[in-house]
């Protein structure tokens, strides 16, 4: 392609794009979720955390097999256009449940939301990564930056509006409106077809056989029928998700057996950093459960005194964190490389727990100033943002682009989905975790309940994120060694070839 060596390729930004469009209408239907199922469901605070833990863990664990599906069967584009459509149809479906309160229908459409997330959550990227050369990596690695700042800005916009439209357009409104934002990334994939299938693997540039989609589309049926199954079975749901990580990560460690010898040091150290994403993760993923019940139930409705919020908006100070703070982040790490200091992934990681460490301390702490009215000021919860945002901009989509460079390109969307499926098993353990400060729906929150729940709670997050700092950072010396000896061989290999050649 002719920009594939520019700093942000023609289908990059398209990609880019889509992202901003997926981001406000996936994100601004997150956030509703939670008083949706509260309210207007009558799901009690226990079930409302497991299904939002559920949701957010429902596809990316099927993300995997959207991965291989879309890798060895129908290509990544096709993937992704075929789980944009479900994304439309899904968002429309569930603001008519909404508005006849269908319980079951509500419950079919997240279920077609996280069939379409599972299949077509890896692809985007494969997408991103092949709009630029083999010799433009670096701008690769700058534009998954620029992809995750547009993501939330997507997020920011929709979680903070959607919220306030409830009372103008009702639930229903917002989740049409989310159905409407996906169907113009359709748009986009209908208009610049051509340029999409030319980044996608070999297998969008030729037909699919008839037996091929037979399989497909009898696996999707099973699959969707899997994922409504989880959503209204969540206790037993549970341990279905569980079982799908260890067999994503367990044929992970098949293929690492199959690999060349250098690919096998690499692929191993994939497999540490996706412990670390685990556990990392697990902290993103109580933002959705145990952050937002505690929002709910106690932040008052001012920013600073003056500026309205809804409570259940406080999810979008995150990515507006995120948004602002993305670019004073990127020029540290450019700081820290002129002075000569360059440090690894892992030992970022360990950086952002310590970030996420202050951010669950401060959420403790903010336990102790309740105010006459029973609330906490939304400022609490505006600076536990800050710190959990720096953690999670510290990281940010590396573990993506580790994850993408360590593994064979036979391998690459099912690989990345790994990510997801470290996001899925730490998204299912927050949701479980955090059912420990659900409350029945008539607790009065007395001085005592805020201090026993709550405050207990966030503190031991607290510890517990200094111990994986600890821990990453002796990890991080294993990664290295691993990556390291996998390098070696790579050229030792090469090496060979050429004389081979040669002869």
């Amino acid at each position: 392609m002719q920009d594939a060596n520019s700093r942000l390729p023609f289908t990059a930004r398209l990609l880019i794009l889509r992202q901003f469009l997926w981001g406000a209408a996936f994100y601004g239907t997150y956030v509703l979720l939670t008083r949706f199922f509260l309210e207007e469901l009558e799901y009690s605070e226990a079930e409302t955390i497991m299904m939002m833990g559920a949701f957010g863990a429902v596809g990316p664990v099927f993300s995997a097999v959207g991965g291989f599906v879309a890798d060895r069967f129908i290509g990544s584009f096709r993937a992704v256009y075929i789980g944009y459509t479900t994304y439309t149809i899904g968002f429309f479906i569930l603001g008519y449940g909404a508005s006849t309160l269908n319980v079951p229908l509500s419950i079919f459409a997240i279920a077609l939301i996280g069939y379409a997330r599972g299949l077509s959550a890896t692809s985007p990227t494969v997408l991103l990564g092949n709009s630029y050369s083999e010799t433009n990596r670096d701008a690769f690695q700058q534009g998954l930056t620029v992809n995750y700042s547009i993501n939330n800005l997507g997020s920011f916009s929709s979680k903070y509006l959607f919220p306030f439209m409830v009372a103008f357009l009702a639930y229903q409104g917002n989740f049409y409106i989310a159905s409407a934002l996906i169907s113009l990334t359709l748009v986009l994939f209908v208009v610049f077809r051509e340029r999409f299938i030319a980044v996608g693997n070999d297998i969008d540039r030729r037909p699919v056989s008839t037996k091929v989609w037979g399989l497909f589309t009898v696996g999707s049926a099973l699959m969707l029928g899997l994922v409504f199954w989880v959503f209204s079975n969540l206790d037993a749901g549970k341990y279905l998700l569980y079982g799908l990580g260890v067999c994503a990560i367990g044929y992970f460690i098949f293929e690492i057996t199959r690999a060349t010898a250098a690919f096998r040091y690499k692929m191993c150290s994939v497999l540490i950093m996706i412990f670390i994403m685990i556990v990392f993760y697990f902290y993103y993923g109580q933002m959705l459960t145990s952050m937002n019940i505690y929002a709910i139930n106690l932040m008052g409705d001012q920013l600073f005194g003056l500026i309205p919020i809804r409570p259940e908006s406080n999810a979008a100070f995150n990515p507006l964190w995120c948004f602002i703070l993305g670019g004073p982040v990127i020029f540290v790490y450019g700081w820290l490389e002129r002075k000569g200091f360059s440090p690894s992934i892992p030992t970022k990681f360990a950086a952002a727990f310590i970030f996420s460490a202050i951010s669950f301390s401060l959420l403790g702490l903010s336990t102790s100033f309740v105010g006459e009215g029973g609330k906490i000021s939304a400022d609490w919860i505006l600076w536990v943002h800050f710190f959990q945002s720096i953690a999670e901009l510290i990281v940010g989509a590396l573990g993506v682009g580790f994850i993408f460079e360590m593994v064979p390109r036979y391998l690459s969307a099912f690989a990345i989905g790994l990510r997801s499926v470290a996001l899925s098993l730490s998204g299912i353990l927050a949701a479980v975790i955090s059912t420990r400060i659900a409350l029945p729906k008539d607790q009065v929150l007395t001085p005592e309940i805020i201090e026993g729940v709550y405050a207990s709670y966030f503190f031991n997050l607290a510890i517990l994120a200094v111990v994986m700092a600890v821990i990453t950072l002796a990890l991080s010396k294993v990664i290295a060694k691993l990556v390291s000896k996998g390098e070696e061989l790579e050229r030792l290999e090469s090496h060979n070839e050429e004389a081979l050649t040669s002869k």
